[in-house]
């Protein structure tokens, strides 16, 4: 019993670790262009932080009859309306109308890329070396242009790897990864904190390459390098997301409860965000501007952390979901009748 609740914690607060980054590299993205600094520290988070985040949603989706049913209503549903909330949004503060479930809001392809990996899970396991298929399916797919943004393509395709890979991986893969000397964490990742300096500093590639959703022509990378470069992003990836699994905890910290609402802060955080943009304007930075924006994300996620917040994310899709179950009810019904 005990060994399982180790392994939730480690979990958990891997997810409260990685869903800081992911508020973090959102907050600062709107100056990146204007800082070396903040752009190095960009492309550092934007290595590890999706494709171990991704990892963890394969771990936890090795019951895939149960992801699967539940997709539609966790999944689909929510990004939709949210994607819908988005745009209204977006035609609010700019009145450029732009209402599509086919182009994912900022962050919200997640939504929709996990949902198609829950669907196929079940049917792409039983083909031979998917993992290894699937990587290098990753690396030639941004040779096509038409696989770009439109319904989240790119980024399914690519990431799937990370996906599958947490799908295979057991409790004592963690075990042994955690049993290795931490001292080779901090070298790995002071390392990747060196190739990000160095990639910043000789403009080696377009830090949207970094997304996966974009074809290596839309970025003008030709194809020698877009292959080269997506190749050597997801060995990084792979490395750095090992680096941090051996670094975090796997005991209970005062933040591991966080762990638990980190959907929450996701599919919310952008909105604060973009206050953070309105009142930190990117033309008038200073080093207090500069400590708010860092420190903005803490407070982003505590109040997006917080039971009421739960609460009204729940609300959202209480009478979508009963709707749902009613219909199921009633179809059920139907048929037996």
């Amino acid at each position: 019993m005990q060994e399982i609740k180790e392994r939730n914690y480690l979990l958990d607060n891997l997810k409260v670790i990685l869903i800081f980054f992911v508020v973090f590299g959102h907050t600062i993205e709107y100056y990146i262009k204007d800082s070396k600094v903040l752009m190095t520290l960009y492309i550092f988070i934007y290595i590890f932080h999706m494709p171990l985040f991704i990892f963890i949603s394969g771990y936890l989706s090795k019951n895939f009859y149960k992801m699967k049913r539940k997709a539609v209503k966790n999944l689909l549903i929510p990004y939709i309306i949210f994607n819908m909330i988005w745009y209204t949004a977006v035609y609010i503060g700019t009145k450029k109308a732009m209402f599509t479930v086919m182009y994912p809001g900022w962050t919200l392809w997640y939504l929709l890329s996990l949902f198609f990996w829950r669907i196929i899970l079940k049917y792409i396991v039983k083909i031979k070396n998917i993992v290894l298929i699937s990587f290098i399916v990753g690396i030639i797919v941004g040779v096509i242009p038409a696989v770009n943004g439109y319904l989240s393509i790119s980024r399914t395709i690519v990431f799937l790897p990370f996906f599958l890979l947490g799908y295979y991986t057991k409790e004592e893969h963690f075990e042994k990864l955690k049993s290795i000397n931490k001292l080779f964490a901090f070298i790995g990742i002071a390392l990747f904190l060196f190739i990000a300096i160095f990639v910043v500093n000789y403009n080696i590639v377009d830090y949207k390459f970094l997304y996966n959703s974009y074809s290596f022509s839309s970025l003008e990378v030709g194809l020698f390098n877009g292959l080269l470069y997506r190749g050597i992003l997801y060995i990084s990836s792979i490395l750095f997301g090992a680096c941090v699994i051996m670094l975090v905890p796997n005991k209970k910290q005062r933040y591991s409860n966080i762990g638990k609402a980190t959907m929450n802060v996701y599919v919310f955080h952008i909105y604060l965000v973009m206050l953070v943009y309105f009142f930190i304007p990117k033309w008038n930075m200073g080093i207090i501007q500069n400590i708010l924006i860092l420190l903005s994300p803490v407070l982003i996620i505590y109040i997006l952390s917080r039971k009421r917040v739960n609460k009204v994310y729940e609300g959202i899709f209480y009478p979508v979901n009963k709707g749902i179950d009613t219909g199921k009810k009633s179809y059920k019904w139907f048929k037996r009748n």
